[in-house]
């Protein structure tokens, strides 16, 4: 099982993580939330999206990961730009400069990403890899949405996204069919993940 994971801010999605970290063999970070974690690691972001004051947030998911020997896959190389107007350039993390912005992920981490999907029989996605609103940095969205939709056609994939971006994302690519399920449910679809009680489904478990 494996649970591809983004967005921009680490506090809103620790309880999801520790949760699904318990649980998970594999857990994929992407998107502007993986630039902390890529900070964390002793690298220059530039100029991208991180929250800050977040470092003990930081190692208590390496921790956990490790003691629940879920395999935590952050991006080893990135797609960067001046700004949201301006072609996309690919680096390794160690190439990141001053004034960069971290816009998708590289083509390596696209790959590592690919091998897991394929070593899975769960996924579940929350959270685009890059900004895929703009074709010059959609293509790790794309791709990724590409593959569980294909993956889940030919090889009994179980695939489950939610949340209003990633939906959105899998929209733009016309791969909405081939998904085994897709919630537009943005934060009950996350307090699920969390492990939390929904009280929809606790008012139909009572009914029955």
């Amino acid at each position: 099982m494996t649970c591809i994971i983004g967005g921009s801010k680490i506090s809103t999605k620790t309880g999801i993580l520790i949760n699904l970290i318990k649980k998970m063999q594999n857990i994929v970070i992407v998107g502007a939330m993986a630039n902390i974690f890529i900070k964390y690691k002793g690298y220059n972001i530039g100029q991208s999206i991180f929250e800050k004051n977040q470092e003990n947030l930081i190692e208590n998911i390496i921790q956990e990961s490790k003691k629940n020997n879920c395999n935590l896959i952050l991006p080893e190389d990135v797609i960067t730009s001046k700004d949201h107007k301006s072609k996309g350039v690919l680096k390794s993390l160690d190439q990141i400069n001053d004034n960069d912005l971290i816009l998708d992920i590289g083509e390596k981490t696209l790959q590592n990403i690919f091998k897991v999907i394929d070593g899975s029989k769960t996924i579940l996605w929350n959270g685009p890899a890059g900004y895929f609103e703009i074709d010059e940095f959609s293509t790790g969205s794309k791709k990724i949405a590409e593959k569980i939709s294909e993956s889940t056609k030919t090889n009994s994939l179980v695939s489950i996204a939610g949340g209003g971006d990633t939906i959105a994302a899998i929209n733009k690519f016309k791969c909405s069919n081939g998904f085994t399920y897709l919630s537009t449910a943005g934060g009950a679809f996350l307090e699920l993940l969390e492990g939390k009680i929904l009280p929809g489904i606790k008012a139909l478990e009572i009914n029955e």
